[in-house]
C-alpha cells in the first residue's frame, strides 16, 4: 500500500494583499478539489507553529496524486495568481511522506460536520475562506483542517478547527462574528453537527453548533433516565432469566452492553431529536425549561405505570 503524501507550502504575503489571498483560496480550493487522490487543505496562519507567514498543507493519498497535482496546468495558472501577492514572489514547498492528515499538535480541537445543500458547494467553500480568516483573527487560534466528501455523491465536509485553550476556543464560538457567519450559511449549509467532548454525557447528546456548548447535565440525565429505564425493566423481565445460568458478573456484563447499546443507538438519538428544542432553546426562558421537565415527568410517570406489572416481584 503506497504511503500518503503532503505538500507543505509558505507564503509571506505583501501587506495590504489579505482580501485578494482570501479570494485567491476560493479559486484555489475550487480548483484542487477536482484532482483524484486529494484529500484534504489545511491553511494555518502567521504565528502558528512559529511560522511568519501563511502555511498550505495539501493531503493527498498517494505520492503520484501529488505529482499529479504539481504538474498540472490548473496548479500552474493558480500559482501564478498567487505569487504577485507574496514577498519576493517565490513560494517555499516541500513534500513529506506518510504524513498526511497528521496535523501540527494543538490543545483542543473542535470537529464540525456539514451537511451541504446540493448544488451549494462554491458558496461554501467561499464562506469557508471568509470564516478562517475571520477566526484567525482570534486569540489562540492554530489553524483549519478542511476537508472535502470522500465519496462520490456524499454532501457531508468535515472541519477540524484548532485553538490552544479551551478558553480560547469558547471566544471564539461564542462571539456575534461567528454568529454573523453562521446565520449567512443557512442558506447553503443544511445541518451542522460538532463533535467537542464538552459535556459529560460525551457521544450521546451534541452540542450546539450556535454556542459549541452541550446542554445541561441534569436536562441530558433526565433523558438517558427516560431511555435506560425501560430497557433494564425488559431486560429484568425477559433477559435475565435465560442467563440465570452464566456467572452473575458475565450476566450483568452481557445486560449492560445491552443496555449501554440500546442507550447510544437508538433511545438518545430519538429524544435528542425530539427534544432538541428544550436542550437548545434559542434564547433562555424559565417556562420553556420548566414545559419540557414536565412532559420528562409525565412520560416517566406513564413508563413506571405500564411497567408496574412487568415484574412477577
Amino acid at each position: 500500500m503506497k504511503a500518503p503524501a503532503v505538500l507543505m507550502a509558505t507564503a509571506r504575503l505583501r501587506p495590504g494583499c489579505e482580501e485578494n489571498f482570501a479570494a485567491w483560496q476560493i479559486r484555489h480550493n475550487a480548483a484542487i478539489a477536482k484532482f483524484p487522490g486529494f484529500i484534504s487543505s489545511d491553511m494555518l496562519p502567521p504565528g502558528s507553529g512559529g511560522e511568519s507567514g501563511w502555511t498550505i498543507l495539501l493531503n493527498f493519498q498517494t505520492p503520484a496524486d501529488l505529482e499529479t497535482w504539481q504538474k498540472s496546468r490548473e496548479r500552474g495558472q493558480i500559482v501564478g495568481e498567487l505569487l504577485p501577492l507574496v514577498e519576493g514572489g517565490t513560494l517555499g514547498e516541500r513534500v513529506q511522506i506518510d504524513d498526511a492528515g497528521r496535523q501540527p499538535g494543538s490543545e483542543i480541537t473542535e470537529v464540525i460536520l456539514s451537511k451541504i445543500k446540493e448544488g451549494k458547494e462554491d458558496m461554501y467553500r467561499a464562506w469557508a475562506v471568509r470564516i478562517q480568516l475571520a477566526q484567525a483573527k482570534f486569540p489562540g487560534y492554530r489553524g483549519t483542517y478542511l476537508q472535502p466528501p470522500s465519496q462520490p455523491g456524499d454532501t457531508q465536509w468535515t472541519t477540524l478547527l484548532r485553538f490552544d485553550t479551551a478558553e480560547h476556543l469558547e471566544a471564539w464560538m461564542t462571539s456575534p462574528e461567528r454568529a454573523k457567519l453562521l446565520a449567512e450559511s443557512k442558506e447553503f449549509i443544511e445541518r451542522e453537527e460538532l463533535m467537542r467532548l464538552a459535556t459529560a454525557f460525551p457521544g450521546w447528546v451534541p452540542v450546539n453548533p450556535m454556542t459549541g456548548k452541550g446542554p445541561p447535565n441534569w436536562k441530558t440525565a433526565m433523558l438517558v433516565l427516560l431511555g435506560l429505564f425501560p430497557i433494564v425493566m425488559l431486560e429484568l423481565r425477559f433477559l435475565s432469566p435465560q442467563l440465570k445460568f452464566l456467572n452473575s458478573s458475565l450476566a450483568t456484563f452481557i445486560g449492560n452492553t445491552l443496555s449501554v447499546s440500546a442507550t447510544s443507538f437508538i433511545t438518545m438519538p430519538l429524544f435528542v431529536r425530539w427534544f432538541g428544542w428544550w436542550l437548545f432553546p434559542e434564547k433562555d426562558s424559565v417556562r420553556l425549561t420548566l414545559l419540557g421537565a414536565a412532559i420528562l415527568v409525565v412520560l416517566f410517570t406513564l413508563e413506571i405505570a405500564l411497567l408496574w406489572r412487568l415484574l412477577p416481584w
